[in-house]
């Protein structure tokens, strides 16, 4: 429904009471997995407050994760829908990109668009199981940032946008290498003729040897061992390519 007014439609703020009288009568009730105390669901619905969503919604839409409201792309888009103020409209939606213009009443304000290559850039989750999905929710929340930010009361973020991925580590078992069997000639010539620097190959591995997985660095310490220039040439190839 179009507001010929052009303003936002604004939802009831409810005194301090009456949250605190919902809030326990949705954690008693059991219907939310992710709520087991009153406490718990005033939080929720206090961000709903904030930010113009009524409480029901909050207690279903809105997660907080890393201390921060959580919606879902479902509740964003109807609430640009129901704004009064603005809409949008999907352009493209398929499993490797999501574009969506945004409209200030029939004027086109601009468009928020996301990749499958923007996902992996921002080490998203889950970005194999539900692609479509995902775009559309970064798409989405990306737009309402840039477009229409009034139509929340302050900043939110799609589950999407919070659970990123970790980078991975290993730990990789540390293989000490004998001041016996790590002295290196100090001048090794290679079959194409190219001088290698033993202090040079020498400092390279002490610097590199945690990143080397166990079998790397038990090849790397038997070369140490012997004097033969083609596996020294290997050697360096391994520790120049981390």
């Amino acid at each position: 429904m179009e507001n010929q007014n052009n303003k936002l439609v604004t939802v009831q703020q409810l005194p301090i009471a009456e949250l605190m009288s919902l809030a326990k009568a949705f954690a008693e009730s059991g219907m939310f997995a992710d709520t087991k105390s009153a406490a718990q669901a005033i939080v929720k619905i206090q961000a709903g407050q904030e930010i113009g969503i009524p409480p029901f919604a909050a207690m279903t839409g809105i997660h907080i994760i890393q201390g921060k409201p959580t919606i879902g792309a479902g509740l964003i888009a109807s609430r640009v829908k129901g704004s009064g103020k603005y809409d949008y409209k999907v352009i493209e939606a398929s499993d490797k990109n999501c574009s969506i213009d945004f409209y200030q009443g029939k004027e086109k304000i601009g468009n928020s668009s996301f990749s499958i290559e923007d996902a992996k850039k921002a080490l998203t989750k889950n970005i194999d199981k539900f692609p479509k999905n995902m775009l559309f929710a970064r798409a989405i929340s990306n737009g309402v940032k840039w477009y229409c930010p009034d139509v929340f009361s302050g900043p939110v973020y799609t589950p999407e946008e919070m659970e990123i991925s970790e980078p991975k580590t290993y730990n990789i078992p540390h293989v000490e290498v004998t001041e016996s069997n790590s002295v290196i000639p100090e001048m090794l010539k290679t079959s194409d003729d190219e001088i290698i620097d033993a202090n040079y190959l020498q400092s390279m591995f002490e610097a590199k040897k945690e990143l080397l997985s166990i079998n790397q660095l038990k090849s790397i310490d038997r070369v140490l061992a012997c004097s033969e220039v083609s596996k020294y040439e290997k050697v360096k190839q391994i520790l120049e390519s981390i």
